[in-house]
């Protein structure tokens, strides 16, 4: 297999952390534009460690170069890679204005505001949260696509399939060695039949590990193939 997915998973939690963070600063005026700033730096390296782990995958230069186009033409993600400029090489917070207000039930909430500087003069118009939100789902709908049209690659359970392996021109035994098991687990397990040894193999395997971000913000997860179809959408 390439580089493991998991580098990449990583760092997707990495970010939802800190918006998950930047959730419950209240009135933490501070914290709003450390946790911003912690945002946007950690989000950048969601592509970043996307290119390192599928960039030697076959067809993915293709396809990830459509995927950057339209992250281009997107005023959020523009904008994001100019505040985490901004934030990690002058140093400044655009992070500066902040409003409550009375929910029902008298509880009070708390929004944080971009304002413009002469380095970075547009930003966004709604609060931070929100911006970081639809920029954190924006990542995540690429980072899907990719685990579902290069998952043969990036998934472990889906490389460890009968038909991944045919079509690499190897065998069940090439597959028990992968895995790093002695070569006469390949008769024990290959005694039952194909269907069963295959998902016994993948029982040594991790699946998708960022389903609950992927739940959250976009309404889908990633299956493996012991559990259906590679997405399903709720």
């Amino acid at each position: 297999m390439h580089r493991s997915i998991s580098i990449a998973e990583y760092k997707v939690q990495q970010t939802y952390f800190f918006l998950r963070q930047l959730n419950d600063v209240g009135y933490n005026f501070f914290a709003a534009q450390c946790f911003t700033d912690a945002f946007a730096s950690s989000a950048r390296t969601i592509t970043l460690a996307m290119q390192a782990v599928i960039g030697a995958v076959e067809g993915f230069g293709e396809w990830y170069a459509g995927r950057q186009e339209l992250l281009r033409r997107n005023r959020l993600a523009r904008f994001f890679v100019e505040y985490r400029n901004v934030s990690t090489k002058i140093g400044d917070t655009i992070v500066r204005v902040g409003e409550s207000t009375t929910s029902h039930g008298d509880k009070r909430i708390v929004y944080h505001y971009f304002l413009p500087i002469q380095d970075l003069p547009s930003v966004p118009d709604v609060d931070v949260v929100t911006a970081c939100t639809q920029y954190f789902a924006l990542l995540l709908e690429v980072v899907f696509d990719a685990m579902v049209e290069f998952k043969y690659s990036l998934d472990e359970q889906w490389y460890f399939t009968q038909e991944n392996f045919i079509r690499m021109g190897k065998t069940f035994e090439d597959a028990v060695l992968e895995l790093g098991f002695p070569a006469a687990w390949a008769d024990a397990i290959g005694s039952l039949n194909e269907t069963e040894g295959w998902q016994i193999l993948r029982t040594q395997t991790i699946g998708c590990q960022i389903n609950e971000q992927f739940m959250e913000y976009l309404g889908r997860t990633i299956q493996g193939p012991d559990n259906g179809t590679e997405q399903q959408e709720l």
